[in-house]
C-alpha cells in the first residue's frame, strides 16, 4: 500500500495549532477581539481629530505622498490634498468614514464571535487586500513596524483560512444500511 506523507507546511501547521490549543472557533474569536479593537481605535482616532483644530489630515496626506514619493504638484495627488483639505474643514465626512470603517470591523467581529462563515470570508478579503501594500512598504524600508504590521495581517489570514477537513476513511454506505 502507498501511505501518503503529509505535507511539511501542514505538518508545522497541526503542531502550531495544537501547541496553542487553536480549534476553529478560538481562532475565529481571536480575529474577532482584533477587529473589536480596530473598530474601537479608528473611532477613537476619528473622534479624536474631530477635536483638532488644524489641518491633520491635509498634512498627514502631504506626508504619506512624500513618503511614497509622490510628486504634490501632479494632477491626481493635488486632487487628494484638496479632498483632504476638504475633509478637515468637513468634519461630517471624517466622522462617517470612521463610522463607517468601525462598523464594518463591529459587524465582521460578531460574525467571527458567532461563527459565521460570511464574516470569515470578509475577514480574508479586508485583511489580504493591505498585504500587497504592506509588501511594497516593507520592501521599499524595511522596519520593526512595517514587519511587524505585515505579520499581524498574515496571522490574521492564517487564522480565518478554511482548513480541509482530512477525506473520512469510512465507506460510503452508512450504519444500518443494507
Amino acid at each position: 500500500m502507498n501511505e501518503r506523507h503529509p505535507h511539511p507546511i501542514k505538518e508545522v501547521n497541526d503542531g502550531i495549532e495544537h501547541a496553542l490549543r487553536l480549534n476553529a472557533r478560538r481562532k475565529l474569536r481571536i480575529v474577532a477581539v482584533i477587529d473589536m479593537f480596530k473598530g474601537l481605535a479608528v473611532l477613537s482616532i476619528g473622534f479624536g481629530i474631530l477635536n483638532a483644530h488644524s489641518h491633520v489630515l491635509e498634512n498627514g496626506g502631504v506626508s504619506l505622498l512624500r513618503l511614497l514619493d509622490i510628486d504634490s504638484s501632479l494632477s491626481l495627488p493635488r486632487k487628494f490634498l484638496t479632498f483632504l483639505h476638504a475633509a478637515d474643514t468637513e468634519h461630517g465626512l471624517l466622522s462617517l468614514a470612521a463610522t463607517a470603517y468601525a462598523a464594518l470591523r463591529f459587524i465582521e467581529g460578531y460574525g467571527l464571535w458567532f461563527v459565521r462563515n460570511w464574516a470569515r470570508w470578509l475577514g480574508i478579503f479586508s485583511a489580504g487586500i493591505y498585504v500587497p501594500f504592506e509588501l511594497y512598504y516593507f520592501a521599499r524600508s524595511p522596519s520593526w513596524m512595517s514587519v511587524s504590521v505585515l505579520s499581524i495581517n498574515l496571522i490574521v489570514l492564517w487564522l480565518l483560512w478554511p482548513r480541509r477537513r482530512p477525506a473520512s476513511s469510512t465507506s460510503p454506505s452508512s450504519p444500518g444500511t443494507t
